[in-house]
């Protein structure tokens, strides 16, 4: 089997970097973080411009209770922004009440219910469109393919295309093998996060570039390894072994040629084959699964570092 083959090079490197993907890349707990530094930058300007306007001490300080209701909802969604609405209202009143017991409270009534109805609907439809959010880039989550480090597969990937290959293997009677290749995380995570992440984008471009159209590689992460698997369709043994040692040689050479300082006895290679190493591909499964439920935790929790 010839490692380059220039009329058959599958498009992952395109594919890794779509809009979509940069979607997928964001997340919610990210896509959360952006929405509070956004939410907060705004209200701070419109504060500091009333403030400079000599805009009453009062309203400016009502305007900041807009804060407290925005952390409600982006973090408690519904019920949180409504709470918060309510807190600010019932705030606001006591910040007017030495104005009301001078002036009584018929002159503030108006202006106290307009300023309850500006809260309750910021914390409803604000948490409304917090969930719509989060909901949204959860459903992206769930059909993510691709791995946001390198633009190969990623572990849901594989898992899912490995399950298709075993089921067609034995409906046809055909066989299939797996290259996998390993490496320290340590030499690479040393370096500055743009090196880090140039590496690893230009290590996926030249992985993608290295096989047929037809086979899948896929990249994961656990805490001590890298993980690059290929799926290999029609592929024997032996040409899985062969394929195996040359995408050792060829990771190798291209980390050395980055700079990266890593020996090549620890880049390691192995091959499974199907039928036949039914167990060992099912151990490997098995940590991918345990990869991608750490990749794609649910909110809350913390996700595995690329």
């Amino acid at each position: 089997m010839d490692l380059m083959l220039p009329q058959a090079r599958t498009t992952l490197r395109d594919v890794g970097f779509s809009t979509t993907d940069r979607l997928q890349a964001i997340g919610y707990q990210r896509a959360r973080l952006l929405l509070v530094f956004a939410g907060l930058g705004i209200l701070s300007v419109v504060t500091i411009i009333m403030y400079v306007r000599r805009v009453d001490t009062v309203e400016v300080v009502a305007t900041l209770l807009f804060v407290p209701i925005f952390l409600g909802f982006l973090f408690f969604r519904v019920p949180g922004g409504l709470v918060a609405a309510l807190g600010a209202s019932a705030l606001y009143v006591v910040l007017r009440l030495p104005a009301i017991d001078a002036i009584g409270f018929a002159a503030f009534a108006g202006l106290i219910m307009s300023r309850t109805f500006a809260y309750l609907v910021f914390g409803l439809l604000g948490g409304w469109s917090n969930q719509v959010l989060e909901d949204s880039l959860d459903k992206l989550e769930l059909y993510d393919q691709i791995d946001d480090a390198t633009g190969l597969f990623n572990a849901r990937s594989f898992v899912q295309d490995t399950e298709l290959e075993v089921a067609r293997s034995a409906r046809y009677e055909t066989l299939f093998s797996i290259s996998v290749i390993e490496l320290p995380v340590g030499p690479i995570a040393a370096l500055g996060r743009r090196r880090h992440d140039a590496i690893l984008r230009g290590l996926g471009r030249r992985l993608a570039e290295s096989v047929r159209s037809v086979d899948r590689v896929a990249h994961a992460r656990d805490d001590s390894s890298r993980i690059f698997a290929a799926i290999l369709p029609e592929t024997s043994s032996q040409g899985g072994a062969t394929l195996s040692q040359r995408f050792a040689d060829a990771i190798h050479g291209f980390l050395t040629s980055q700079g990266v300082e890593i020996e090549r006895s620890k880049v390691t290679h192995r091959t499974i084959t199907v039928p036949g190493d039914e167990d060992a591909l099912s151990t490997l499964c098995r940590q991918f699964t345990e990869i991608d439920a750490q990749e794609h935790a649910p909110v809350g929790r913390t996700t595995a570092q690329r």
